[in-house]
C-alpha cells in the first residue's frame, strides 16, 4: 500500500480532517485516542494560522497597491481596512505533519487495515487522472508582489506537470511569457520607467508531457510601478 500525504497546506488540512473524522468509525484499527486528540489540536491551530496568513496576504497586497498609487499617481480611494482576527486557539508544537504521518503508519500497520478503509481514510495515492479530468483542468492562482515589486503568481500544481503563462499589457493581446514547473512564479520582466505605472494581465494553462492540456484560467491583472 502506497501512503499518500498532501503537500499543500490546504490539502493537508483537508486530509487530516477527513482522516480524524473517519478514523473514529474504525475502532478496530486500535489508534491511540491521545494521538488523535493532539492531532486535532494541531489541525485547529494550523487552520487558524493558514486562514490568518491568507487574510494578511490579501491585506498586504491591498496596502502595497495603495502605497504605489500614493507614490506614483492615480486615484487612491479609501485606505484598505486593517483586518481583525479572531482569538487564536491554544498553541501546540512544531511537527504536525510528522505526528500525522506517525498516526497514519499506526493505521497502516494495524491487522484490521484494508484497502477499502485506507481509501476511506484518504491516505492512498490517488489514481492517475483520467483524460476527462485532464481536459477539464483549469488553473487557479492569485497574483501579489515579490520583493522588488515584481508580480508573483501563486499557482497550484495538482496532478499536472506545470503551467504555461501568457501575458498581456492590454488584456486582449496575449503572448507566451514562460513555462513554470515548480510553484510559484515571479515575472521579472523590465518594470515600467520611474514614476510610471502599467497594468499587466495574465492567464495560465496546465502542461502534461510538455503539451497544453485542459482549460485556460481566468484572466487576472495587477498594477506594476516603476
Amino acid at each position: 500500500m502506497t501512503v499518500f500525504i498532501e503537500t499543500t497546506d490546504d490539502g493537508l488540512l483537508a486530509q487530516i480532517d477527513n482522516f480524524l473524522l473517519k478514523a473514529a468509525t474504525y475502532p478496530s484499527l486500535g489508534l491511540d485516542a491521545t494521538k488523535q486528540t493532539n492531532l486535532r489540536k494541531d489541525w485547529t491551530l494550523m487552520k487558524y494560522v493558514v486562514s490568518a496568513n491568507n487574510i494578511m496576504d490579501t491585506n498586504s497586497t491591498a496596502f502595497t497597491t495603495f502605497k504605489n498609487v500614493l507614490r506614483k499617481g492615480g486615484t487612491l480611494g479609501v485606505l484598505p481596512p486593517i483586518p481583525v482576527l479572531a482569538a487564536a486557539p491554544p498553541i501546540t508544537s512544531g511537527g504536525m505533519e510528522k505526528r500525522f504521518r506517525d498516526l497514519v503508519q499506526d493505521a497502516v500497520r494495524s491487522t484490521a487495515m484494508t484497502d477499502t478503509i485506507a481509501q476511506d481514510l484518504g491516505i492512498v495515492a490517488p489514481a492517475s487522472p483520467t483524460q476527462e479530468s485532464v481536459n477539464a483542468g483549469k488553473p487557479t492562482y492569485k497574483i501579489t508582489y515579490s520583493s522588488g515589486g515584481y508580480p508573483l503568481i501563486i499557482w497550484k500544481k495538482g496532478s499536472y506537470e506545470g503551467v504555461e503563462i501568457h501575458k498581456s499589457k492590454d488584456g486582449v493581446n496575449f503572448s507566451k511569457l514562460d513555462r513554470d514547473f515548480k510553484p510559484d512564479f515571479i515575472d521579472k520582466s523590465d518594470l515600467p520607467e520611474p514614476a510610471k505605472a502599467e497594468v499587466w494581465y495574465y492567464k495560465l494553462i496546465y502542461l502534461i508531457n510538455d503539451e497544453q492540456v485542459g482549460q485556460w484560467s481566468d484572466v487576472q491583472s495587477i498594477a506594476v510601478n516603476g
